[in-house]
C-alpha cells in the first residue's frame, strides 16, 4: 500500500467521539491497512466505481508488489507480495474480497506461467485473506501458511464478522450519504467520504458470501521455504497487530514484509499489543532490510517510519499508563490524553486524515493502552 492504506469498515450507526477521537463499531475488520500517497494514478482499463483494481509494481527482479492503487481508499485492503522461487510461485496475502482475489491472480497470471504453490497470510484480518478462495479454484494444489494463532482466529469468532460484511457496509454507506450533505463538514472530509459512495456498490456486492480459508499448515516460531534462487523464511517475532503475526524475510533480496505490524501511512490498530508492537517493531530493524514492504502503503526503503510509529506508541503508552494505573476511567483517558503532536505527525493539518488516524489508530490503540496498564484481556475480533 505504497499508494495504499490500510483500515477496516465501521458501522457508521454506532458513531462516537470521545477527546475528538471518532469511532464507529466493528463492521469494519480487516484491517487497514495502509498507505501509499497517491504517487499511482488508478489505470484507465479500470472503471473508477469499481474498488477492487489492483496494480503491480517490481521490487526485485523476482519480487513483485500488487497493491491497491491508492492507499487511503475505500475498501482499506492489504498488499499481495508474489516471490519467484524455481518451482512455483509464492505469494504473501490474498487480497480481501472474492473480486480482490480475482484481480490478484490475473495480475500473477501476467507475471509468471508457474503455479502459486504457497500462500502465506501474515495474519487473520480479512483484507488479507478473503480473496484466497480465487487461489484455490486457480491453483487447487496450494499451500495456504499461517501461524497458529492466526489459524485459531480465522476459525474462530474473530471472523464472524464477514457474515454481515456487505450489509454493513451499506450501513456505513448511508452514514457516508449524510455526511457528504453536511455543510458544516470540511471539504477534505466530505471529498472523504465521496470516495466511499463512489465505490460502495461494488464493496456491498463484493462483500456478498464471503467465507474464510483457513491455513492447512501452521507454526509457531519460524517457517522456512527454501529454494536455489529465492529461500524465504517466515517469523513470529510476538504479538504485535495481532496475537499472530508473521514476517517474510526474502534474504537474497534483503526484502521484508511486515503484514500489519507496519501500514502506511496511517498506522492501523484494532485488538493489538502496544507494548510488544514496540519490542516487534525493533525486532523488524534488526533485519537491516533493503525494503520494508508494509501490510499496506509504500515500499519503505530506511527506518522513519518504522521509527515514527514506534514513537506514536510510546506516546500513547507514556500518557495512558499513569492515568490508567491512577483509576482514571477510559471514557476520561480519552478527553484527558494529549494526542495532538501524533496527529500532526502521521496526518499533518488534513482533516480527513485526521479522522482516519482516529477511527484505524487512536481510539484502539487507547482502549489497548488502558487494558495492558489495567491487567484486562486483549481480545482478537474487537477494535
Amino acid at each position: 500500500m505504497t499508494a495504499m492504506l490500510h483500515a477496516s469498515v465501521y458501522s457508521g450507526a454506532a458513531a462516537a467521539r470521545n477527546n475528538g477521537v471518532r469511532y464507529r463499531g466493528a463492521a469494519m475488520k480487516t484491517l487497514f491497512a495502509a498507505t501509499i500517497a497517491a504517487l499511482i494514478l488508478v489505470s484507465p482499463c479500470f472503471a473508477a466505481s469499481d474498488g477492487f483494481v489492483r496494480e503491480t509494481m517490481q521490487v526485485a527482479p523476482h519480487v513483485h508488489l500488487i497493491y491497491r492503487p491508492i492507499a487511503t481508499n475505500a475498501p482499506y485492503e492489504g498488499n499481495s507480495i508474489v516471490i519467484e522461487q524455481s518451482d512455483g510461485l509464492v505469494v504473501v496475502d490474498a487480497g480481501g474480497s472474492p473480486p480482490s482475489g480475482e484481480y490478484i491472480v490475473a495480475e500473477i497470471k501476467k507475471l509468471s506461467n508457474k503455479p502459486v504453490k504457497d500462500l502465506i497470510y501474515t495474519h487473520y484480518h480479512g483484507d488479507h485473506n478473503l480473496g484466497a478462495g480465487a487461489f484455490l479454484k486457480a491453483w487447487p494444489n496450494v499451500t495456504i501458511i499461517s501461524t497458529v494463532a492466526t489459524k485459531a482466529n480465522m476459525t474462530g469468532k474473530p471472523m464472524n464478522y464477514i457474515k454481515t460484511y456487505s450489509a454493513d457496509y451499506a450501513g456505513e454507506l448511508d452514514y457516508a450519504k449524510k455526511q457528504v450533505a453536511d455543510p458544516s463538514l470540511p471539504d477534505a472530509v466530505k471529498q472523504g467520504w465521496q470516495q466511499y459512495l463512489d465505490v460502495g456498490d461494488s464493496i456491498v456486492a463484493g462483500y456478498k458470501d464471503m467465507r474464510a480459508y483457513p491455513a492447512s499448515v501452521t507454526f509457531t516460531g519460524t517457517y522456512a521455504i527454501p529454494d536455489r534462487d529465492e529461500p524465504v523464511e517466515i517469523a513470529f517475532l510476538g504479538k504485535a497487530n495481532t496475537d499472530g503475526d508473521a514476517v517474510i524475510w526474502i534474504p537474497n533480496e534483503k526484502i521484508l514484509c511486515s503484514g500489519d505490524i507496519v501500514v502506511n501511512p496511517i498506522p492501523y490498530a484494532a485488538a493489538s499489543y502496544p507494548a510488544s508492537w514496540i519490542e516487534v517493531l525493533n525486532k523488524l530493524k534488526t533485519y537491516h532490510a533493503k525494503y520494508l514492504i508494509p501490510g499496506h502503503g509504500e515500499v519503505q526503503t530506511d527506518n522513519a517510519y518504522v521509527d515514527k510509529v514506534i514513537a506514536a506508541l510510546e506516546d500513547v503508552r507514556a500518557q495512558v499508563t499513569p492515568l490508567a494505573k491512577k483509576g482514571v476511567t477510559l471514557e476520561d483517558v480519552y478527553k484527558q490524553a494529549d494526542f495532538e503532536t501524533l496527529k500532526a505527525s502521521f496526518a499533518g493539518g488534513d482533516k480527513w486524515k485526521r479522522s482516519l488516524l482516529n477511527s484505524f489508530f487512536l481510539h484502539s490503540i487507547v482502549k489497548n493502552a488502558y487494558f495492558e496498564a489495567t491487567g484486562r484481556a486483549i481480545e482478537q475480533g474487537t477494535s
